[in-house]
Formats: C-alpha cells, structure tokens, sequence
C-alpha cells in the first residue's frame, strides 16, 4: 500500500511531497489546486509506462488533431512547460520500496527517456517518440486503467463487458448493492448482448429497462463498482466522487467502498469539491477507523510562494473542523 509520494516538475507541481496514505483516501481543494495532477501522478507511480501516458491523454479528452496542430503539447506535463528539467514521481510503500519514475524530454519535443527504480535498481529504461502518431500506437481503452473521471467515457459495450467480467467472479452483487444504495427498488441487474450490450435493471413490479434510462447518478455508480471490483493494479483513483450521486445515499455508497477496499485489498484515492461529500466520508471513516483506515488531504497553495502543498487531516481533525465550520477546502 502506497504511503507517500514526492512529485517534481510534473503538472502544476514545481515540488511536493505528501505523506501518510491510508486505505481510502479523499483529496478535496480549491479548483487548480492540483487533486487531478496529484491522481494522474498517482497514476504513473503505480504504471509508469508509455502507454500510461496515452491513457492520461484520453481521460483528459486531449483530441489527437489537437495534439498534431500544437508543437510541444506534451510539454504541459512539465511543471510550468520547463521539459529541460526531469520529472520524477517518487512512491514509497509500506514496506518501504520505493518507485522512481523519470521522464526527461530531450533532443527533440517529442524524445522522452523513462527510467524506471524499485529500490533503486533500475528495472526499466526506455527511450521513445512521443508524436501523435505514437500515442495513437499506444492507446488502449480507458476500461483498463484504474481511473474514473468526473464525466462518463466509457461505452454501453465496455460497462456490459466489465459487468460480465464481475458476473464470472461471482462479484455482480456488490453492483447490485451499489444500485440499489442509490434506488431501493432496484432488483435485479442482467446483461444482454442483442445487439449492442446492454446492462438492464428491474424495479420491483416493473419491466427491465437499460441502465441508459436511470439517470448519471446509476451509470456512474456503475463505472466506479465496476472499476473497483475488476481492478489489476489495487488502486482506484476517482475524480470529483460526488457527482451525480445525492447527499443522501452519499454515506451508505462510502460503507460499501471502505469495505470493499478491504475485502478486494485495493487502496482508493477521491477527490471532491463537495462539503457534503467531506462529511459522509468522515461520518463513515469514524465508524468503520478499526476495520478500513482512512485520511483527508487539502490541497492548497502558499500565498508567498504560490507553490501547492497537501495538508494532512486525521477523521477527528476533519470532523472537527467541519463541524466548527472551519475551512478545510483550501478556503
């Protein structure tokens, strides 16, 4: 399990360093306060190969022509565009290996050298030509990566394979009680393959109807269970968590994540611009402490230096400061 990470020259982070990971945590923060970088920074730690970098262009949205008609684009993962300097991400686990991932950009815009640590034995070293032509080479489905973004990306087909995927471990109901935290009269969850494949759901005394027609809050849900129960790398990293999903059903949807982060032995990284959301995740943290432990970091900016640094709160210090409505956002 992941405890740390140091980050240089990566995104909007000049230099970061953040400690003290938990099980489930939950990352909250003004906007371009770095939450996103910090989940794709997480991200390469935990995959740091080339094709990582095709799926950050995808999950990003970032149009291929776009990248073609702009001399430099991949220049933006360096911290103020300075690709004369490494970026290095730097993870230490619990056990205390560390990963080292350096991506320098050299000899031309688009000639990157990767070198990969564990321990600081180098494991991988490659040198490649990242164009549009390359990263088109490199694209897999989003499906794979252990990323949900704050908008849906993923296909009818994709969600239905994942489901099957679930299905065959005997996992379908966990996304049957994630269904049903969001509507109660939700009974069964099935997939078909006429046509194009389909996810359906039934409500009690009522005919199946596709997942399409139950709203965002059912397919995200969806997407996130869905992730975490088929995961390969043990991580799940959600971006802005609450969306779509009432404050209501917020809590009971947190106790089936921290039990499953457990269960599955993967460690869930969320951000959130929502207070309720903060909330339930404390609400729930504080009960299930012995059983799933879990942390909240804000992120925010110094006003002298305007350098972005992460502040660490245990379950009792955020519910506290919610409680006495004390800023915990980067307020």
């Amino acid at each position: 399990m992941l405890k740390e990470i140091e980050i240089q020259n990566f995104r909007c982070f000049e230099q970061i360093k953040i400690s003290g990971f938990e099980r489930v945590n939950l990352i909250g923060g003004k906007n371009n306060a770095g939450k996103t970088a910090l989940l794709e920074a997480l991200f390469l730690n935990f995959s740091p190969a080339p094709r990582s970098l095709a799926i950050l262009k995808e999950v990003r949205r970032e149009a291929d022509k776009a990248i073609e008609a702009m001399p430099g684009a991949l220049d933006n993962l360096f911290y103020a565009r300075k690709k004369d300097i490494a970026l290095v991400i730097i993870g230490k686990n619990d056990n205390n290996n560390t990963k080292r991932l350096e991506i320098k950009n050299v000899l031309s815009d688009y000639y990157m050298n990767c070198e990969f640590f564990i321990n600081e034995d180098r494991i991988n070293q490659s040198s490649t030509v990242f164009d549009a032509t390359s990263l088109n080479g490199y694209r897999i489905s989003i499906d794979e990566a252990p990323i949900v973004p704050p908008f849906i990306i993923i296909s009818g087909r994709e969600l239905t394979e994942a489901f099957d995927r679930a299905r065959l471990d005997d996992k379908d109901s966990e996304v049957l009680k994630a269904f049903q935290v969001i509507d109660p009269a939700i009974e069964s969850v099935e997939s078909f393959s006429i046509g194009e494949p389909t996810l359906y759901l039934r409500r009690k005394g009522e005919k199946r109807l596709p997942l399409s027609l139950f709203g965002d809050a059912m397919n995200r849900v969806a997407h996130i269970m869905l992730k975490l129960i088929n995961s390969k790398y043990n991580i799940l990293l959600i971006d802005e968590i609450e969306n779509g999903i009432h404050y209501t059903s917020q809590r009971e949807f947190w106790r089936i994540l921290f039990r499953l982060a457990v269960e599955l032995d993967t460690q869930i990284f969320a951000t959130t611009h929502s207070l309720e959301m903060l909330q339930a995740f404390a609400d729930v943290g504080l009960e299930l402490d012995r059983e799933c432990s879990s942390a909240y970091f804000e992120m925010a900016k110094k006003p002298k230096t305007d350098r972005i640094i992460a502040i660490r709160r245990d379950l009792e210090t955020l519910d506290y400061a919610l409680e006495h409505q004390k800023g915990v956002r980067g307020e």
